[in-house]
């Protein structure tokens, strides 16, 4: 594998400004590097390569704004690759957060695929909702799903955990980001069983949905100690 590129790519993830649009000629470059990993991915993860191609369409939206949660599947790929370049003989759990792991492995190999995705998730949800009464332990009513992604993570001085040191661009950018996908996860990930239509989660998209959840995990868990928050 590329591991230059690969590197490369995935920090160029990190500066990315989801309240901006993306220029022509950055999106332009953003879709070849991942052309090229997928190809250069190709026979050893035929998985990730496709889901790259894939995810690389969907990636952009209107007026080249990126869309947070398309960004965390590709940020999620790219981290795994990245482990994979310096740990070649791990597997996928590997690359998954232990919490994620505790929770979701074992449903994952015996087949249940949804139950696994959703728990994911819910995991997450119940760790920002432990992290919210910590913070405000004379609330009774604790928010949930994106509401309480959107108050632990929140803008300027309501933030209530920092993702890392916003005192520049870049910053601003990685603690909004982190917001943006977590507040999308609850709404898109969380509970596919309530959604008004049928959702049937493969194994494929369990994966997908295991990768990114991992990934946020960890975003969660830098902001934690960033914020040098004792759990």
């Amino acid at each position: 594998m590329n591991k230059q590129l690969i590197n490369s790519t995935y920090n160029n993830f990190a500066n990315m400004n989801l309240n901006m649009p993306i220029c022509p000629a950055h999106v332009t470059m953003v879709k070849n590097d991942l052309i090229k990993i997928s190809k250069d991915i190709e026979t050893s993860e035929k998985f990730f390569s496709n889901e790259l191609l894939r995810l690389k369409d969907r990636l952009f939206g209107n007026g080249g704004f990126i869309i947070p949660t398309i960004m965390g599947e590709v940020v999620a790929i790219l981290k795994y690759l990245v482990d994979k370049c310096n740990n070649p003989q791990e597997d996928m759990w590997s690359s998954i957060h232990p919490q994620i792991e505790r929770v979701s492995k074992q449903l994952f190999l015996d087949g249940h695929f949804s139950n696994a995705a959703e728990d994911a998730f819910i995991e997450i949800n119940d760790r920002v909702k432990k992290l919210f009464h910590k913070l405000e332990p004379s609330m009774v009513a604790i928010p949930d799903g994106c509401d309480v992604m959107n108050k632990v993570f929140a803008t300027g001085d309501k933030a209530m955990i920092e993702v890392c040191d916003r005192s520049t661009q870049t910053g601003v950018n990685i603690h909004e980001g982190t917001r943006f996908m977590l507040a999308g996860a609850m709404s898109a990930l969380r509970n596919p069983k309530a959604h008004s239509y049928s959702v049937v989660i493969t194994k494929e998209e369990c994966i997908r949905r295991l990768m990114f959840a991992s990934m946020l995990m960890y975003k969660i868990d830098e902001a934690v100690t960033y914020s040098r928050i004792a759990e």
